[in-house]
């Protein structure tokens, strides 16, 4: 038969066991819930995609561009999803000159920075959320291109 003390000792490594358990799973369940979804999108007024493997935006993005701009077709050339840990900052190569950094170091805001061949295009800083963050710029006469960083799955039709 075991003493008190024995039970009480077995009783807090239980506890702490569980803590442990606890805490790892709430610190996995953080770094799930920050999966961003980082799109290359280029608006043309041509019928054809820009590159092979594109595809038409979803709803959600040409609402959003065809409300700002009068480009007939907006085309997704790349998509990539990523988790961010918190604290933390990651890089996301979408093409040879286009690259995006995501940087939650800082617990209210998440900062967005694009580049473009090694270039700082913009750098946005919002509270952390659901809200989309969009850089772009002119690809040349005819074409922009935008760099999408979301919380929501891009549907595309």
């Amino acid at each position: 038969m075991e003493d008190s003390g024995a039970l009480f000792m077995r009783g807090i490594v239980i506890s702490l066991v569980l803590v442990a358990l606890v805490l790892w799973g709430l610190r996995t369940l953080d770094h799930n819930g920050n999966t961003y979804y980082v799109q290359l999108v280029r608006g043309t007024d041509t019928d054809q995609p820009p590159s092979p493997g594109s595809e038409r935006v979803g709803p959600k993005l040409l609402g959003t561009f065809g409300s700002a701009f009068r480009l007939r077709n907006y085309w997704e050339v790349m998509r990539r999803e990523v988790s961010v840990a918190p604290g933390h900052v990651a890089r996301v190569r979408l093409s040879d000159q286009r690259v995006v950094e995501i940087d939650l170091s800082d617990q209210a805001l998440r900062k967005v920075t694009a580049f473009s061949d090694g270039e700082l295009v913009d750098r946005i800083s919002k509270p952390r959320g659901e809200a989309m963050t969009i850089i772009g710029g002119n690809r040349d006469g005819n074409s922009v291109w935008f760099i999408v960083v979301r919380r929501d799955k891009p549907l595309n039709p």
